[in-house]
């Protein structure tokens, strides 16, 4: 699907709130989206590289599969079992755990994104890493929401276990519940789940300007260029509402789009959110995941900012 056929879907789908001034919120916050073109991919990418984020989300969260890999994968020691890695990156934190099995487990490694490019980037590291016990490599092109549908479709008799990866707190841009009641439907006794999430150890809401950088706005610019939206024409910011982050674009004047028959009008002061983030307190995420899991292990970084999940079905 075009970039734009699925923008306009969202926004269609999702309709709009009106606020009391009459200024309309219109929503397209899928995180799928943000990776669907090369171009978006390369912003990504960008922003993937910069100290803040490599500092505060790669390094810890590396650290923390390394310090906790053997007690993830302690129970698929000997036995066939697939890695899903969920919205992917270049597999090194895959690696970690099938690193950490030492050659005593087997897996068929399964990249997932909806970029053709990163599913492959991954697909490509791991197979380039020869690790012996990775039997079999695919990568699927799907969107984040569709988790609990790759889920079934991986599982076979050869390697009847899932292990899903959901790393770079991809689960913070969705409704925690409806995600994880609708996978945990999916997955079967014995699945693993590793979530890595941001977590809140004081206010909820902080560093709002981080968010409102450059980077983010060089990222998000690319969906309101698929909208065929000049860019001179709105306004990017960010906020905390909803219990959520927010980034958004506000609208600067009247603006009439066309999509297969259908107008959409925009006017000025109306604002499109394009990407949101839930914010969690430590036991907040681990309460929420034992409503979903019966056994659920909640590790953290020394700085109580981010943590691991370990869930089983």
């Amino acid at each position: 699907m075009e970039l734009k056929d699925a923008l306009f879907e969202e926004l269609i789908k999702n309709g709009y709130s009106q606020l009391k001034d009459g200024r309309n919120v219109w929503d397209v916050a899928n995180r799928s989206l943000l990776y669907m073109t090369p171009g978006l991919v390369k912003s990504f990418l960008k922003l993937r590289r910069h100290p803040r984020y490599v500092k505060t989300i790669i390094e810890i969260e590396t650290e923390l599969l390394k310090k906790h890999s053997q007690s993830i994968t302690k129970d698929l020691l000997n036995i066939n079992f697939n890695l899903i890695d969920m919205g992917c990156e270049d597999g090194s934190k895959a690696m970690i755990l099938i690193d950490s099995l030492k050659g005593k487990g087997n897996c068929s490694f399964c990249s997932v994104n909806v970029s053709k490019e990163l599913a492959d980037m991954a697909l490509k590291n791991i197979m380039n890493s020869k690790l012996k016990n990775v039997l079999e490599c695919r990568s699927v092109i799907a969107d984040f929401r569709s988790l609990d549908q790759v889920v079934t479709m991986v599982k076979n008799k050869k390697f009847s276990k899932n292990v899903i990866l959901l790393l770079g707190s991809i689960l913070a841009s969705f409704e925690l519940h409806d995600y994880l009641f609708n996978l945990s439907q999916a997955m079967y006794k014995g699945d693993f789940l590793v979530i890595g999430n941001g977590i809140r150890p004081g206010e909820r809401f902080v560093n709002l300007e981080n968010y409102k950088s450059a980077l983010f706005k060089e990222w998000f610019d690319h969906l309101i260029d698929g909208f065929g939206i000049n860019i001179k024409d709105v306004e990017y910011d960010a906020r905390f509402a909803n219990g959520r982050l927010e980034t958004f674009y506000r609208i600067k004047k009247d603006i009439v789009l066309t999509y297969k028959g259908k107008k959409v009008e925009f006017k000025a002061g109306d604002e499109l959110v394009v990407a949101i983030l839930y914010k969690y307190y430590e036991k907040e995420l681990e309460e929420f995941c034992k409503m979903y899991f019966r056994e659920v292990e909640l590790v953290k970084d020394e700085a109580n900012e981010y943590a691991l999940v370990i869930c089983k079905k």
